[in-house]
């Protein structure tokens, strides 16, 4: 048996976002398009770590609402 070498460079998608240059075209794509929101009269919020808009629920008490 052979070892099967593995083809140079990136092979799919998922190792293609692994590399640094797909990282950095990814950051700089970002930064444009918040550069852009930001000229265009956008505004960015920041919100504390753990902040959640969904307020957890009061659990319902359905014991006892079918008949029998």
């Amino acid at each position: 048996m052979t070892a099967q070498k593995k083809p140079e460079g990136p092979v799919t998608t998922e190792e293609l976002a692994r590399t640094p240059q797909c990282n950095e075209n990814v950051r700089q794509q970002m930064a444009s398009e918040v550069e852009a929101f930001l000229a265009n009269g956008g505004s960015v919020t920041e919100v504390d770590r753990g902040v959640r808009v969904d307020l957890p629920k009061k659990p319902e008490n359905k014991y006892g609402s079918r008949p029998i």
